[in-house]
């Protein structure tokens, strides 16, 4: 059984020129009819959730536009977009450091029970690491709890992204995974409507 990802990610390619698709997301932004404001460095761009709107668990869309295919036109090239959710990076920042320091208190317990077995006093210290790994696995938890929690807006900035760049590439739908980390899907033209 595979656990669910603490930060959800996808991937897909656009017949769109790298610049093309970046001024769309950017349009998107702008756009006062989109729920969504963000930021942009280079050919990074980073979605959120109006302050209105946000919650701790709300979700940050962190989206990369990359150059795989040239032509001479903007629709002869090809763009991979790699998408990938986490909380609010002060939340994420507050999450690392507490695993950073469970690691180093693992590491520290282990040293100390392994030094109680060799002087033949009784390692009470082990104790102390599944302890640890209970409070890891109730963070893990809880993170899973937020993205249910966050769903709908996750959604939300999934189904503007994606859609934003099939109507801009010339694409009329797309068939993609009902759920994030699947293999990189590609744009099709059908009559569907996007469904996260």
């Amino acid at each position: 059984m595979q656990l669910p990802p603490m930060r959800p990610k996808f991937n897909f390619d656009f017949p769109i020129a790298q610049d093309k698709a970046l001024d769309l997301l950017i349009g998107v932004m702008d756009n006062d009819d989109h729920p969504i404001e963000g930021r942009t460095a280079g050919n990074h761009l980073m979605l959120v959730i109006p302050i209105k709107d946000r919650h701790f668990w709300s979700p940050w869309l962190n989206i990369e536009a990359k150059d795989v295919g040239s032509g001479s036109d903007t629709y002869s090239s090809i763009t991979h977009i790699t998408g990938r959710f986490s909380p609010n990076p002060s939340v994420w920042t507050g999450f690392m450091l507490v695993y950073s320091s469970l690691a180093v208190l693992t590491f520290l317990a282990s040293i100390f029970g392994v030094s109680q077995l060799v002087m033949g006093n009784t390692p009470w210290a082990f104790y102390f690491i599944i302890v640890l790994a209970a409070i890891a696995g109730a963070m893990y938890w809880a993170s899973l709890i937020g993205q249910k929690i966050a769903l709908e807006q996750m959604q939300l900035l999934y189904r503007v992204t994606l859609e934003t760049l099939a109507l801009g590439s010339g694409i009329d739908s797309l068939e993609h995974p009902d759920q994030y980390d699947q293999p990189n899907p590609k744009p099709v033209a059908s009559e569907t409507t996007p469904q996260p």
